[in-house]
C-alpha cells in the first residue's frame, strides 16, 4: 500500500498532473489492493464452508460426502496446519467407516507429512472419542515409524503371503483381495463394477452410480485408465470434490486422454481452485470440441482466475 501511494505521489510531481487525476490514481490503488484481498478472503471462506459442512455430514453419518468434503477443505488449509490435520482426522474416521482403509491411510499419511515438518498432531483439540478412533486406525495402517510421529504405537500383524503380480498389462489389482480370486478376476470385477456404474447412471439412479464409483476408488492398485473411468463418473455424477482426488490419484495424463484435462478444471473451478483449473483447461483446449459447454466453462474459468 506505501509502495502504490509512494508510486502515485511521484506521478503527482509532474507539472501536467491534476489533484483531481491524483485522487483517482490512489482511489484506483486502494480498490485494486482491497479486491486481492477480497479474492484471498474468498478463497479461504469456500474452504471454510466445505470444512464445515463436511462436519455436518460427517455428525450426520453421511460419511461418503463428509470424507470428499473434508478432504477437499484441508487443501485450503496448507497454512493453518492445525485445521488441516483436524480436517484429514476426520476424514480418515469417515473413509475407514465406510471401510475404505487406503484412503483412510492416504489420509493419516498427509498428517504424518505435516508432522514431519512441525509437531501439532498431539495439540490439536479433537472430541475423545475421534482421537482415540484416529489412534486405533493409525495403529493399525501406518507402519510403526509413520505411527511414531503421531505418538502412536503400531498393532502387532501377522505375516502376510504376498502373491506373485500378474504380468498381464494394465492390471487393476495386482494382488486379490480375496485369495479364490486371481488377479485376472479381479480385473474382470473392476471392469464388470464400472459397466454396473454406467448403467445406473443411465437409468438415473445418480445415488448408486455415486456410491459404486466411490467404493472402486478404495481398490489400492487401481489401473490408471481405470481410475480415469472412475473419475469421469464422478464428474458424470455432480461430485467434483470426489472427481478431483480420482484425477490426482491417477497422476499423469498421457496422449488420448487430453479431453480428462477438461473434466478434471472443471472440477477443480466447481471446488474454488481457479488458478489450478486454468492451468488444466489450457491442456485440454487444444484437444477438444469448442461445444456450447466448453465454452461457457471456458468464460468462467478464465474470469475466475484473473
Amino acid at each position: 500500500m506505501k509502495d502504490a501511494l509512494r508510486g502515485v505521489s511521484r506521478i503527482a510531481g509532474g507539472s501536467r498532473q491534476t489533484e483531481g487525476s491524483v485522487l483517482r490514481n490512489v482511489l484506483l490503488c486502494c480498490c485494486l489492493l482491497l479486491t486481492a484481498a477480497g479474492v484471498a478472503a474468498s478463497d479461504d471462506d469456500f474452504y471454510q464452508r466445505l470444512y464445515q459442512r463436511g462436519l455436518t455430514h460427517f455428525a450426520a453419518a453421511d460419511y461418503v460426502d463428509a470424507f470428499a468434503e473434508l478432504r477437499s477443505a484441508a487443501f485450503g488449509f496448507v497454512e493453518k496446519v492445525d485445521q488441516f490435520e483436524i480436517a484429514q482426522s476426520y476424514a480418515s474416521v469417515a473413509a475407514h467407516r465406510l471401510g475404505h482403509d487406503a484412503d483412510a491411510r492416504d489420509s493419516l499419511i498427509r498428517i504424518v507429512s505435516a508432522e514431519k515438518v512441525q509437531p501439532h498432531y498431539r495439540a490439536i483439540e479433537l472430541p475423545e472419542n475421534i482421537r482415540a478412533e484416529v489412534d486405533s486406525i493409525a495403529a493399525t495402517l501406518l507402519t510403526a515409524q509413520e505411527a511414531k510421529l503421531l505418538g502412536v504405537t503400531v498393532i502387532a500383524k501377522p505375516p502376510v503371503a504376498v502373491p506373485t503380480p500378474t504380468t498381464r498389462p494394465n492390471v487393476a489389482v495386482t494382488a486379490p483381495r480375496e485369495e479364490s480370486k486371481p488377479p485376472e478376476a479381479v480385473v474382470d470385477s473392476v471392469d464388470a463394477r464400472l459397466q454396473e456404474a454406467q448403467r445406473a447412471v443411465d437409468a438415473g439412479e445418480i445415488d448408486r452410480a455415486h456410491s459404486i464409483y466411490n467404493t472402486l476408488l478404495d481398490v489400492v492398485s487401481l489401473a490408471h485408465a481405470d481410475v480415469l473411468r472412475v473419475a469421469e463418473g464422478l464428474y458424470v455424477v455432480d461430485d467434483f470434490a470426489g472427481a478431483a482426488c480420482a484425477f490426482q490419484r491417477a497422476g499423469a495424463l498421457g496422449r488420448g486422454e487430453e479431453h480428462d484435462h477438461y473434466y478434471y478444471a472443471v472440477a477443480l473451478y466447481e471446488m474454488g481452485q481457479y488458478a489450478d483449473a486454468k492451468r488444466e483447461l489450457a491442456e485440454a483446449l487444444p484437444y477438444i470440441a469448442a461445444t456450447p459447454e466448453v465454452a461457457r466453462y471456458r468464460l468462467k474459468i478464465a474470469s475466475a482466475a484473473r
